[in-house]
């Protein structure tokens, strides 16, 4: 069975896209792999994650 969850990024693109990076390395390490980003908005865009796991 497996499990999902959805990260939004709380910071944005011209910030600093090694924040997310390094967000997205904190969940793999608990066993989350990113199955789709897609990024929100314009230039001062935003992404999301989904990611999968199993139970």
């Amino acid at each position: 069975m497996k499990e999902y969850k959805v990260l939004k990024s709380t910071f944005n693109w011209t910030e600093n896209i090694q924040k997310f990076e390094d967000l997205l390395n904190t969940h793999a390490r608990q066993g989350w792999a990113v199955k789709d980003i897609e990024l929100i908005g314009g230039s001062g865009a935003h992404f999301i994650a989904l990611l999968e796991k199993n139970k």
